[in-house]
């Protein structure tokens, strides 16, 4: 027992200043693709890009919490222009894996998203739709220097519109800083 007892104690001071940067703030500014795919008949796919800005929080070396904004700028087809912004708060999870002078975390996302998009032609405003669902996601982050992190992630959003379902694919790519 007293083996034991030792053994946890000095691994978890050892372990201690590992997991003690991991922990943190960060904030961050990217680019942001989103693609809409209508699933009716006929079927329709279009997309736009602009910036995203995050916030996240590294509880430890496995799990953190995000909130994030994106907006993105596109053509439906023809005349008809599409903007849309998302809102996001989810958690990921992963392990940091932590190097000489860097650190990578390759995790997985749950969280939850409220979407909505506006459709013009020749400056008229088409109207728009709004709506709000769980999403799953995919992603890494690595960080540099301790303070500097680049995160690619892919989340998959399925919303409905008028009973018709439509699925969100959305593609980042962010650099921030990390407290």
């Amino acid at each position: 027992m007293k083996l034991a007892f030792t053994t946890l104690l000095t691994a978890s001071v050892l372990s201690a200043p590992v997991l003690a940067n991991n922990e943190g703030h960060r904030i961050g500014l990217g680019f942001n693709k989103t693609s809409i795919e209508e699933v009716t008949t006929p079927s329709y796919d279009y997309s736009g890009s602009g910036i995203k800005l995050e916030y996240g929080y590294e509880f430890n070396h496995i799990v953190g919490v995000n909130l994030s904004y994106s907006k993105a700028s596109g053509s439906y087809w023809g005349p008809i222009d599409t903007d849309s912004n998302t809102f996001k708060i989810d958690t990921d999870i992963g392990y940091t894996f932590n190097l000489d002078g860097f650190s990578i975390k390759p995790y997985g996302v749950i969280g939850f998203a409220k979407f909505k998009e506006e459709l013009s032609a020749y400056g008229e405003n088409l109207g728009s739709w709004d709506d709000s669902s769980l999403f799953i996601g995919t992603g890494v982050r690595g960080t540099f220097s301790e303070n500097f992190y680049a995160d690619f992630r892919a989340d998959f959003i399925n919303l409905e519109d008028h009973n018709e379902d439509i699925f969100v694919d959305q593609f980042s790519f962010t650099v921030g800083y990390k407290f």
